[in-house]
């Protein structure tokens, strides 16, 4: 079933509901992302995420070619750090109740749209395309995007942080 062709039925433009159906998809794959991954391992999986660019960035010119072995490059480095950083950075989200269900889901969010942002800036802009609509690459892959995706997390771990410590 695509939930393209409801979202069409409805009167909704084709690039509309192409945004909708990936902002569901996302929507879906951070909330199973946060249950799966859990308090002890998303904030550790951000971090991870954050080094695994930085070597990804820091890899001379003619090593990787295009943008698939970048792809796999930076998902292989944010593996192995993933299995290997249990001893490097045990920081987890705190807390119980409802609060604590929130910044699980907003942090494992914040961490999905954040790999999605560069996995699509990896990729050349035609084949991005072909996955996602105009508006979609614009506010995840352009400089700026890119730049807002990296930081929000932060701010986030911040905001929650200094929200528990009061």
């Amino acid at each position: 079933m695509n939930p393209n062709l409801i979202f069409l039925k409805m009167g909704i433009s084709p690039d509309m509901a192409q945004d909708i159906t990936f902002f569901l998809v996302v929507i879906l794959i951070s909330f199973v992302f946060g249950m799966f991954i859990g308090r002890y391992k998303l904030i550790t999986i951000l971090i991870n995420i954050y080094i695994s660019l930085a070597i990804l960035m820091t890899v001379p010119e003619g090593y990787l070619k295009d943008y698939f072995q970048k792809i796999l490059f930076f998902s292989t480095a944010l593996i192995i750090l993933t299995l290997t950083s249990k001893r490097l950075f045990e920081i987890y989200i705190s807390g119980s109740g409802s609060g604590f269900l929130w910044r699980v889901f907003v942090m494992s969010f914040l961490e999905v749209v954040f790999l999605v942002s560069i996995i699509i800036s990896l990729m050349p802009k035609k084949i991005a395309l072909g996955y996602v609509s105009d508006t979609t690459y614009f506010y995840l892959a352009s400089p700026n995007a890119r730049f807002i995706w990296m930081i929000i997390p932060l701010a986030f771990i911040f905001l929650i942080h200094k929200r528990l410590n009061r």
